[in-house]
């Protein structure tokens, strides 16, 4: 399958490294050379500008499979989804700006070819549904349709945890921890590794398992039939569907009248109060519950941080931050935030989805913006199909933690766990490991090429 990638940001460069971990032939355009920096080499990257019409004329258009528009402009991805129009290409849209979801229908009527349209609002409202409506404290990333589960869990909730070695605890032993946050450091351990206060766990393992350790180790409340919700600002497309949730109280806190007004002439079923958010006595004179989700989602990063952490003290449990631009990865998932939403690494995981649906990457867990798990289908030629785990030279920083069957039965594999044809992984790696992931899926790959890896 050939794929054109027009855009390569943060949602462009998630897309093109980890379709490229199953030998799609991707090419990504971008007029930006830095850009290009955060993609692996074994992706064509091609600088231009699209919206110049030489450059354009230069490219066979006709030959891509699919073609995914994806850059922070929705004028230049509207131009290019036009330009595309009558060519047979399968075209993949994204949009931030829509005032109503709706316009999703309009435009994919005019354009026959688009087969999806992603919003970054409206997936980020689609995940804050499902936080809302569980009612555990801790979610997670699922992968093999629902088999196998990543989860985190802090070491300081469990004081018998602390200078224990991993392979001593024993509720962690059908359970794999594959990497530590410690004081902004990711480390990936081992048996030995002993845990100290403050110690963030990335836990992986068969979703019954992740389940019985949360029960035994998680604090667990009993479902409500009505929910109380805060939403720190918002935008309208995220506020109108939490809105019209049902068995939801909402409130929405907006400093800026204009938004104030325009909130509560459009939300019906929230209660809209135009108040400053820089206030750390916001919680009190809100009656905020303690039992209430809180969610940032202020045009500011920092801010959020800050209401996130204020809510926490409060005593606010759900305490959910939207983080745009993604400069405190390091810390972020050490400062008890339940939970953080990057959304452009959800519309990435969900365009990913739409081309390969046997295909994710992990969208809530961050690893301090130093790890990924992808779920891969291996290929057919794979070399090691037949082998055991333990005869694997895999590095380190690369963990095998699942493997979904060709019948859908999912195994967390030991060392004489042999990889058969057909199987899906799912492999947690770091940054720093990516080139010997991409060697181990395709072992004829030259070391050479990935270099620019190395650091």
């Amino acid at each position: 399958m050939k794929i054109l990638i027009i855009g390569s940001g943060k949602v462009g460069s998630t897309i093109a490294n980890t379709l490229s971990l199953e030998k799609f032939e991707i090419d990504v355009v971008d007029r930006d050379e830095l850009n290009f920096e955060k993609i692996t080499n074994t992706v064509t990257k091609i600088k231009g500008d699209v919206l110049d019409e030489d450059f354009v004329l230069t490219m066979d258009l006709e030959s891509y499979d699919y073609a995914i528009i994806a850059t922070d402009s929705d004028k230049t991805n509207l131009i290019m989804a036009s330009i595309f129009k009558d060519l047979s290409v399968k075209i993949i849209l994204r949009l931030d700006e829509m005032e109503n979801i709706s316009e999703i229908g309009i435009i994919k009527n005019s354009l026959p070819n688009i087969v999806n349209i992603f919003n970054r609002s409206l997936e980020c409202a689609k995940l804050a549904t499902k936080l809302i409506g569980s009612s555990n404290y801790y979610e997670a990333d699922y992968f093999g349709k629902g088999k196998i589960e990543v989860t985190g869990h802090y070491i300081d909730m469990d004081e018998e945890f602390e200078n224990l070695k991993i392979k001593e605890i024993g509720s962690l032993s059908t359970i794999l921890v594959v990497g530590i946050l410690r004081e902004g450091d990711l480390i990936v351990p081992d048996g030995e590794t002993i845990l100290k206060s403050g110690d963030y766990m990335y836990l992986m393992g068969l979703s019954r398992d992740i389940r019985n350790f949360k029960y035994s180790h998680f604090e667990i409340k009993e479902k409500e039939e009505v929910r109380d919700v805060v939403i720190a600002s918002g935008d309208m497309t995220f506020n109108r569907i939490i809105a019209n949730l049902e068995n939801v109280n909402l409130k929405i806190i907006e400093p800026n009248r204009e938004k104030f007004e325009d909130f509560r002439k459009k939300l019906n079923r929230a209660f809209v109060v135009n108040k400053n958010l820089k206030n750390d006595k916001i919680f009190k004179e809100e009656n905020i519950s303690k039992d209430a989700v809180f969610i940032s989602m202020t045009d500011s990063d920092e801010l959020n941080i800050v209401l996130g952490l204020m809510a926490r003290n409060h005593g606010i449990s759900r305490n959910v931050i939207i983080q745009r631009d993604n400069n405190y990865d390091n810390i972020l998932e050490s400062l008890g935030i339940y939970r953080v939403i990057d959304p452009k690494v959800i519309v990435a995981n969900e365009i990913i989805k739409s081309i390969n649906t046997d295909m994710k990457v992990s969208i809530n867990y961050m690893f301090g913006g130093k790890a990924q798990v992808y779920e891969i289908k291996i290929p057919d030629d794979f070399i090691y199909i037949g082998k055991k785990l333990s005869e694997i030279n895999l590095h380190r920083e690369i963990i095998i933690g699942g493997i979904i069957r060709y019948d859908n039965s999912a195994v967390i594999p030991r060392g004489n766990t042999r990889i058969e044809k057909g199987d899906r992984l799912v492999i947690f790696s770091t940054n720093e490991s990516r080139k010997e992931l991409e060697e181990l899926i395709d072992p004829t790959l030259k070391k050479s090429i990935f270099d620019f890896f190395r650091r």
